[in-house]
């Protein structure tokens, strides 16, 4: 297993043990659920509005990488 982390444009990082890549982000995926992106928007983000399911998804995606 290898540890991949994303870094929100807040500075807050997330992380996931996984085999490769796409499972991490997979896992990550899987924690940001609407209520979780709406907890995140609300603690990191305040006053901003809270993103899509898809549109976190998407961020996903293209920022995890090997930690």
């Amino acid at each position: 297993m290898k540890s991949f982390s994303m870094t929100c444009t807040c500075g807050h990082t997330m992380t996931a043990e996984a085999g490769t890549r796409d499972e991490a982000v997979q896992k990550i995926k899987a924690m940001m659920t609407p209520a979780a992106i709406a907890q995140h928007m609300a603690e990191k983000h305040p006053g901003q509005p809270v993103l899509a399911v898809s549109q976190v998804h998407t961020m996903i995606e293209q920022a995890v990488q090997a930690a």
